[in-house]
């Protein structure tokens, strides 16, 4: 009978802690204020805004990690939390490697980026690895989309690109990418498209040597 009646009190012991537990428990969560979290005008995937979310304590030190974020603002407001993470100017979309290259050459994994965000980014990186802008292109790509319908681009031999134009052809340029180049390009191109009729490529590779291919 002691034995039954040791087994009953340890029974209702561990129903009492159970219960005080619970109720703890509903009091603490009741009396905590729930937190709002708003990412604001967003362009990261949901995933990574969760995992943000997860690391708001030391959100400065987190998203330092994250070399395409430009900048970021956090704003509280009672138990609401409002966040602003401002991203670097895309430059271009590798699907092969699934990368996202940035003007300063930061590259990001496309899983960080909603769909929308990537569907707007309108030149597609052909290389099999993901392109490095050098000195050349960083400085004259805005004249060279200025000049050509360019749809894709294509990092050849780790020196030179190729341009993909929305009709189909390709422009070879060679490595150096300079004013000389460019006035040519500015002065010839609309004669060279009336005069000739070339379906496939402009090779410029040779241009320094004052040589010109078209097919």
């Amino acid at each position: 009978m002691k034995l039954r009646y040791s087994e009953v009190a340890i029974y209702f012991s561990s129903i009492l802690v159970l219960i005080l537990f619970i109720n703890f428990s509903v009091n603490y969560i009741t009396k905590k204020p729930l937190e709002i979290i708003n990412f604001i005008q967003s362009d990261i995937h949901e995933d990574f805004e969760i995992e943000i979310t997860n690391n708001l304590n030391d959100i400065n030190n987190y998203l330092k990690e994250y070399l395409f974020i430009d900048s970021h603002l956090i704003k509280r407001n009672n138990n609401e939390i409002n966040i602003q993470i401002n991203l670097k100017k895309p430059f271009a979309l590798n699907n092969l490697t699934n990368d996202v290259i940035f003007y300063d050459n930061t590259t990001a994994s496309s899983s960080y980026f909603k769909q929308n965000y990537l569907d707007k980014i309108n030149l597609i990186d052909i290389s099999k690895n993901s392109l490095h802008i050098n000195n050349y292109l960083n400085e004259n790509s805005q004249i060279l989309f200025s000049l050509f319908n360019i749809n894709q681009i294509e990092y050849i031999d780790d020196r030179r690109y190729n341009l993909v134009l929305s009709n189909g052809r390709i422009v070879m340029l060679p490595k150096v990418i300079d004013s000389k180049l460019l006035n040519f390009i500015k002065n010839n191109i609309n004669l060279i498209d009336k005069s000739t009729n070339y379906q496939q490529f402009l090779d410029l590779r040779n241009f320094h040597n004052k040589t010109i291919r078209l097919k």
